[in-house]
């Protein structure tokens, strides 16, 4: 090798180093940043009381897929996804060709059609609530012309 190509590596190197050694620096810089708090002053004669709240869990979202069944045989490229799950919520359908967002209605229902490819299409269910809470499902789809 031509030893300008060797000094251009050990550079390289060099300044990649240096960079990474920047943003880690600066990513603990910001945690620290964030982590520390000023302490409230108490009245005299009083005892600090502390406080023990603890953040409520996450309640996940109702999601059920009525139709289609997983591992349906479809002959049809066109299927039609129907469900149920908490009303007035963003429910996400991500397929082989692409992506839909539809919303469900007041009492929970929502459907989305969706264009399969041959064979077999994986089909991912999310839905999210206003909070960004998400629960998931999967189906898988075999879409086929041959005659039975």
């Amino acid at each position: 090798m031509k030893k300008e190509v060797v000094i251009a590596i050990i550079i390289g190197c060099l300044l990649g180093l240096v960079i990474t050694f920047g943003i880690r620096s600066a990513n603990q810089a910001l945690l620290t940043a964030g982590n520390q708090t000023t302490p409230t002053p108490t009245p005299d004669n009083t005892t600090p009381v502390a406080n023990n709240t603890t953040p409520a869990p996450a309640v996940k979202s109702l999601l059920t897929i009525t139709s289609p069944d997983n591992n349906y045989l479809s002959n049809s490229e066109k299927i039609i996804i129907t469900g149920k799950t908490d009303p007035n919520m963003n429910v996400l359908l991500v397929y082989e060709e692409g992506e839909k967002i539809i919303v469900s209605d007041n009492n929970g229902d929502f459907s989305g059609d969706i264009t399969l490819i041959g064979g077999q299409n994986q089909i991912n269910v999310s839905v999210f609530d206003n909070i960004g809470n998400q629960t998931n499902k999967i189906i898988n789809i075999v879409y086929s012309t041959a005659e039975i």
